[in-house]
């Protein structure tokens, strides 16, 4: 077994309080069935934009751009077993760690009702200040609504 099969098994599903789901679309496959890698990337972002709902933000068009404007600085994906069309997926999401002016989103994205791990993925996103696009402390309120929804305490010190 591979030392990334390991680490897969240790993964605990209960963590994520954050479910989406879907189903593999036929635009989304390419000509062998499977699902086109940005597709993934896709699926993720869409995930992550559900989180924050989830979370209680108001989102409208300006949502990310002028109230909370998170902005992705890096995002690794291991991919490990393939999608492919029609088959019902799961995307589950969490952040994992809150920093000043980031934090880290942990997600996998499994197939159902098989629970394969098809992903796994994880994304820092930097917070900016809307006017100058440098990165600002996140505010104290966005911590407690992240440590309420994640039931972790994710406050500075």
């Amino acid at each position: 077994m591979k030392s990334q099969d390991k680490h897969i098994e240790n993964i605990d599903f209960t963590a994520f309080h954050h479910i989406m789901s879907g189903r593999v679309k036929t635009f989304e496959v390419d000509r062998q069935n499977i699902v086109h890698n940005i597709i993934y990337l896709y699926w993720l972002e869409d995930a992550r934009v559900e989180y924050f709902r989830a979370l209680g933000l108001d989102m409208n068009e300006r949502t990310f751009i002028d109230s909370h404007r998170f902005v992705i600085a890096k995002t690794e994906i291991n991919y490990l077993a393939p999608a492919l069309f029609d088959k019902q997926y799961e995307v589950l999401t969490r952040i994992s760690h809150l920093g000043t002016s980031s934090f880290i989103f942990d997600q996998l994205i499994i197939s159902i009702p098989e629970r394969t791990i098809l992903i796994t993925a994880q994304s820092v996103l930097v917070h900016l200040n809307p006017t100058t696009n440098e990165s600002m402390p996140i505010d104290d309120e966005y911590r407690t609504l992240v440590g309420v929804f994640e039931q972790r305490d994710f406050q500075k010190g």
